[in-house]
């Protein structure tokens, strides 16, 4: 099944054919005198980067380097399990459990 454009057919792209498409023009190089510019030169490009954009980008190198997995604190929890001293707070849990609900659904108690 072909797929088809509201008043293009196959044969009406292209020059000359009276379609929405008259004339493809080469672009200009970049070092060309005809780029619009009236010295003749070309303008260099430029891109403005903004402080929260170098922020993100800084942060983004921090957290690629920084391990994926804290090592230390697997291998505390690993040594208190293993001594039968970790402790869980239900209490605690069932807290924060209440909050991350809250802070998704945008609500506050």
């Amino acid at each position: 099944m072909a797929s088809q454009i509201k008043d293009v057919d196959g044969g009406s792209i292209g020059a000359g054919s009276g379609g929405p498409l008259e004339s493809i023009r080469p672009g200009n190089s970049a070092g060309s005198a005809t780029s619009g510019s009236t010295s003749g030169n070309p303008r260099p490009d430029s891109v403005h980067i903004t402080a929260s954009a170098r922020a993100l980008g800084a942060l983004s190198q921090a957290v690629q380097a920084s391990p994926d997995v804290d090592t230390a604190r697997v291998a505390a929890i690993q040594q208190a399990l293993a001594n039968g001293q970790y402790g869980i707070d239900p209490d605690r849990i069932a807290g924060r459990m209440l909050q991350l609900e809250q802070d998704l659904s945008g609500t506050q108690s």
